[in-house]
């Protein structure tokens, strides 16, 4: 075997992994414009309970009622491929 067969298999190699890495990244895409679709569709209506429900507790506690912090898909979504690329 040669030194560019060898070169060969090598970026053969290289683009298969390549490849794994792009298949990953379509994935988690299409997962989450799924998640965003969804929180856009429903998040009006699992808004309207959040706050409900939260009144209601405070109505309990005679406090003003206090939103959790913000969850965003998108910050999950953008720090899990980081943390997958770079590990």
């Amino acid at each position: 075997m040669d030194l560019m067969e060898l070169l060969h298999q090598i970026f053969l190699y290289i683009l298969d992994i390549f490849k794994i890495y792009i298949k990953f990244a379509l994935i988690t895409l299409v997962i989450y414009f799924l998640a965003e679709w969804y929180i856009l569709r429903y998040g009006a209506e699992l808004e309207a309970e959040l706050d409900a429900h939260l009144v209601e507790g405070a109505e309990l506690r005679d406090e003003t009622p206090e939103r959790p912090e913000s969850n965003s898909t998108l910050s999950k979504v953008f720090r899990f491929v980081v943390n997958f690329f770079i590990l």
